[in-house]
């Protein structure tokens, strides 16, 4: 049986349109969320534009001994929105502290 050239056509333009709307759509961000409470130093806070690999840390707080990383990339990607600023404080565990764009 042979297909008409009119529908081959028609498929591809079909295929060409579906596939540039799956290229189209936009990344989804991820939520990086604090894992510890305190006040936020400069030293060491993400800045938007930041690339990041997961596990690298994004925010840190004071400690009583010192500085730790309130929160971590869970993702490969680029830092979008930092939510703390250095003198803020993150007063609950699981509060959202910055966002990437996976790669």
């Amino acid at each position: 049986m042979r297909i008409p050239a009119g529908l081959w056509l028609l498929v591809a333009i079909a295929v060409g349109m579906l596939g540039g709307a799956a290229a189209a759509a936009p990344k989804q961000v991820v939520d990086v969320k604090a894992t510890l409470r305190g006040e936020v130093v400069p030293e060491g806070l993400s800045k938007v534009g930041d690339d990041v690999s997961e596990g690298d840390p994004l925010v840190y707080v004071k400690t009583q001994t010192g500085r730790a990383a309130a929160a971590r990339a869970t993702v490969d990607g680029r830092v979008v929105e930092v939510l703390v600023r250095p003198g803020s404080m993150i007063r609950e565990l699981g509060a959202v502290v910055a966002r990437i764009e996976p790669k």
